[in-house]
């Protein structure tokens, strides 16, 4: 499916662009992974930890002149990439929502998905890429990325059949692009193994929400 750019998207839903802040200078945009949770006019959603900062700095959809909320908790320096925002009153959310197309979303389970069989076949949605596909080399390693040099535990690793860009961290990973898969993680972004350039995602399963 084709990627949603830089669009504004309400109800804000995975797979859209979200900009933060990384330091006190530095913009970085990613992908919204998944909204969570919802009570009332709260929410909750996830993106790549990487691209958000600290508790207390503001995420935006699709730039940070439009708030979308606050980060709450950032795993980063646990090593694992995900962070957890606190979402703006006022703002649409659909829980478990990822977009696919102007005006077209499915509905994906999230809660305790488990891991993927190596040899799977997975998707990621990103905001930059759209739907690329990949298969399961690895369920469980430490990767540092080819981008950031972060050290990443735990991760699960892919060979996507086309390189990702900067703008997919975040992304959700999805056992198919239909209503009802299964959602795995967010999408890290790449490292190279054994000379080979491959993807990889932070899993659910490894997470304490």
């Amino acid at each position: 499916m084709p990627a949603a750019g830089n669009k504004q998207v309400r109800p804000l839903v995975g797979g859209i662009r979200v900009e933060g802040r990384r330091g006190t200078d530095q913009l970085a945009t990613a992908t919204l992974g998944l909204v969570i949770s919802a009570d009332g006019p709260l929410f909750t959603f996830v993106t790549a930890g990487h691209a958000v900062g600290n508790a207390g700095d503001l995420v935006g959809q699709p730039g940070l002149a439009v708030t979308a909320g606050v980060v709450e908790t950032n795993l980063l320096t646990d090593g694992a990439d995900l962070a957890v925002v606190s979402g703006s009153v006022g703002i649409p959310a659909k829980v478990g929502g990822v977009w696919v197309d102007d005006n077209t979303t499915i509905t994906v389970k999230f809660d305790k998905p488990g891991l993927p069989d190596i040899g799977a076949s997975v998707v990621l949605q990103g905001a930059n890429s759209g739907a690329v596909t990949g298969t399961v080399l690895h369920k469980k390693a430490d990767v540092r990325d080819g981008t950031t040099g972060e050290l990443a535990h735990n991760v699960v690793v892919v060979d996507y059949t086309h390189p990702t860009t900067v703008g997919d961290s975040g992304a959700p990973v999805l056992s198919a692009l239909q209503d009802g898969a299964l959602c795995y993680g967010l999408h890290g972004g790449f490292a190279v193994i054994e000379g080979k350039r491959v993807g990889w995602f932070t899993p659910f399963a490894n997470i304490e929400w």
